[in-house]
């Protein structure tokens, strides 16, 4: 078969095609070369391909005017013809009479693709919302002990630091606008409690936290809590790459040690609430912001030691 045949039957074929779509118009005659008519989408910048590596032939409703036509197809017939602007940015596939205006995918369209690719809604997340700052005991009560022994638990601002993270976790988002997301997982935490008396440390007597004087003013005197928890954060994302959240943690406590550097000496501490229950809140611009942390449940066991409910504030990363 003739190749000028097959070339006309495959270019009618995939004209016919588009004919079909009611995105397509139909060419006036009123020149030797059909003029394409505006359609009522939105227009499309074209992007030269040198400039955009993504760049495809997509449908634009720009007309081009007749004039500004040049024939490159090497077909000498007026039923089917393909022609370039004057540019070199737009193609015209014109067939019995339809035309079609081909142009490369403009930046704002990549944008809009890449927005409509849907990410999975469930993810493994690590390290998730890491919390860096400071201790402050609030509401400190030392209810029955003597005279001379109260404000032992007194700390030393600036010295008393707290960290936790995330280690692993889920995420799951959800809202059809996708704003909302639940994160769960182990979550690890240190806090570190300067005492602003260096001449004490804490011990347990007779089960009661008690400060036990040392020997000598040691260079540092302080109570180091670990634990091992499940937290559950609820986030917001009113704008883009802003976070808003709210937590509730669940701590176990894994170990509570006295430490007094003279040299250093770790003592284990009995007193310690082995659970400990908190909320908090915190505000993240680009994956970095601010948080606040209150412990509702005491430090101490109840009839133990002060009455002392921890808060913590500073920064964090990673919502």
């Amino acid at each position: 078969m003739d190749k000028r045949l097959i070339y006309l039957f495959v270019t009618a074929f995939t004209a016919a095609l588009f004919v079909i779509s009611p995105a397509l118009g139909q060419t006036s005659e009123s020149s030797k070369v059909p003029a394409v008519p505006a359609a009522p989408a939105v227009p499309v910048e074209p992007v030269p391909a040198e400039r955009d590596s993504t760049a495809r032939l997509v449908l634009s409703d720009r007309p081009i005017a007749a004039d500004s036509l040049e024939r490159i197809d090497p077909v000498d017939t007026d039923l089917v013809a393909l022609r370039r602007s004057a540019e070199g940015e737009e193609v015209v596939l014109e067939v019995a009479g339809f035309g079609i205006t081909l142009s490369s995918l403009s930046d704002e369209k990549i944008r809009d693709r890449n927005a409509r690719i849907r990410r999975p809604r469930c993810s493994l997340v690590l390290f998730y919302k890491s919390e860096w700052g400071y201790n402050i005991p609030s509401k400190v009560d030392y209810g029955a002990y003597p005279a001379g022994t109260d404000s032992f638990f007194d700390l030393r601002g600036g010295k008393s630091f707290h960290f936790s993270t995330t280690l692993a976790g889920l995420n799951y988002v959800f809202g059809k606008q996708r704003r909302f997301d639940m994160t769960t997982g182990l979550r690890y935490t240190v806090d570190n409690y300067r005492l602003s008396n260096n001449s004490i440390t804490l011990g347990n007597e007779n089960g009661m936290v008690v400060p036990v004087a040392l020997d000598e003013k040691a260079d540092k005197s302080k109570l180091r809590i670990t634990s091992l928890g499940i937290p559950l954060h609820l986030a917001y994302h009113p704008v883009k790459q802003m976070t808003l959240s709210l937590s509730g943690y669940f701590d176990f406590t894994m170990g509570a040690n006295s430490i007094y550097k003279n040299p250093k000496v770790k003592n284990p501490l009995s007193g310690v609430r082995t659970f400990q229950f908190g909320v908090g809140v915190g505000v993240t611009y680009y994956r970095c912001g601010v948080y606040f942390r209150y412990g509702v449940t005491p430090l101490f066991e109840n009839g133990v030691g002060p009455k002392v409910h921890p808060l913590s504030l500073g920064i964090c990363f990673g919502l």
